[in-house]
């Protein structure tokens, strides 16, 4: 068995890369497809005897670490097919493409996990929750009186676009694991329809001085339900809003629906106000589950690259790291919040971490002092874990809402 892992080399190649791809995830050819489809150069692969066996591609994303813009590898598309599984091939081709990441100065990986399990072996810690609601809109009132002055208005995605591109520029400057996005993200994910054939629609709020800090997109389709009442689903793919007069004017402007029963909200932050809002937070039905998986390709690159919550310095240990054995090694972080400088040192660490769990602290979604009770990092004291929650702090809790 003659085992090639590479890049792909032309269009062909690539056409059996998207077969690959809809055979793994069960999913119809679509002309969509040519808009997700990468750069041969994008990926990773591993070819049996000359037949394409295991996909993946790398795009190449910036996303805000703590307001901080970062090169990051967007891993997606990573399938075996099943006459080749069990054979070690994922393993080669996440090596490979871990190493070509780092020669490209993507310190970080983040992906969306089929299966949590696969990924963890790989290094990968989780670093965002993904939250939804799924509730009737009319029961879904705010707590107290608050009637924002601006407007909202109504625009098919393709009028709206220029409007809701702006304000999530606008709205990802300060925020934490939030992708820039570009015109190919906007329309493969975030603009692309649920419902086939169906429009998809922009509510764009505007301030009383014109300003836009507000949208949702969204799309409508009937539903099924058993008893008397509205027929209608709503689905929201997007809701940014940068002020709490926005975040009000959106929720009226959808509970305004008459027709529609249920409104399902993907995709929403962990710290979304919602909860504290409704007069009855029930009615979201809130589910969270896991959301992005961060790994650290580079250590020593990739800790210098987000701003920390306050002054201080922290040793950090990485005994272990099989896939990137360069990660291998004791740090010292020296940082003023803003400005950070990373040496490897002889220092004994003040914590210990496997390389899943430094994604996890690098991104702000648990502090250290959760992994330590749960027996997942090792503290030379309390006060390095104090240091430690402190400095990892940040100041929105991470969230990508898009999907890649």
């Amino acid at each position: 068995m003659a085992v090639e892992i590479r890049a792909l080399r032309d269009a062909q190649e690539l056409d059996h890369y998207q077969k690959n791809v809809n055979y793994v995830f069960a999913s119809a050819p679509s002309p969509d497809d040519d808009l997700t489809r990468p750069a041969a150069d994008w990926t990773t692969c591993a070819l049996v005897d000359g037949r394409l066996a295991t996909t993946l591609a790398t795009l190449p994303f910036t996303v805000r670490l703590n307001g901080n813009p970062v090169k990051m590898g967007g891993v997606t598309a990573v399938g075996t097919l099943p006459a080749y599984r069990r054979q070690g091939l994922l393993r080669q081709v996440m090596t490979s493409a871990l190493s070509t990441m780092r020669d490209r100065d993507q310190s970080l990986a983040i992906l969306w996990a089929s299966m949590g399990a696969i990924y963890q072996r790989f290094g990968y810690g989780l670093s965002t929750g993904q939250t939804r609601y799924s509730f009737d809109p009319r029961v879904a009132q705010f707590n107290g009186p608050g009637s924002p002055d601006g407007t909202v208005e109504m625009y098919e995605k393709e009028e709206g676009f220029p409007f809701v591109k702006q304000n999530y520029i606008q709205w990802v400057q300060d925020k934490n694991l939030g992708i820039h996005r570009s015109t190919i993200l906007w329309q493969a994910s975030t603009l692309r329809a649920n419902v086939k054939e169906h429009p998809v629609y922009c509510a764009v709020y505007r301030n009383t001085d014109g300003e836009v800090t507000g949208h949702a997109i969204y799309q409508t389709k009937e539903g099924n339900f058993a008893d008397p009442g509205p027929d209608q689903v709503m689905d929201v793919s997007d809701f940014i809003a940068r002020d709490m007069d926005a975040y009000r004017a959106l929720w009226d402007y959808l509970r305004a629906h008459d027709l529609v029963r249920r409104i399902d909200m993907r995709g929403v932050a962990e710290d979304d106000p919602a909860p504290e809002l409704l007069l009855e937070p029930r009615v979201l039905q809130r589910k969270t589950s896991d959301g992005i998986w961060m790994r650290v390709v580079d250590v020593e690159k990739a800790l210098p690259q987000r701003p920390y919550g306050a002054r201080g310095e922290l040793t950090i240990g990485v005994p272990e790291d099989t896939d990137c054995p360069w990660n291998v090694g004791t740090y010292l972080l020296e940082t003023d919040g803003q400005t950070t400088s990373v040496r490897r040192t002889d220092l004994s660490p003040d914590i210990t971490v496997t390389p899943n769990v430094l994604a996890s602290l690098i991104s702000g979604y648990r502090p250290a002092s959760h992994f330590a009770r749960a027996g997942r990092l090792v503290a030379k004291d309390t006060a390095a874990l104090r240091t430690a929650d402190t400095l990892f702090r940040t100041e929105y809790a991470p969230y990508c809402p898009n999907g890649f």
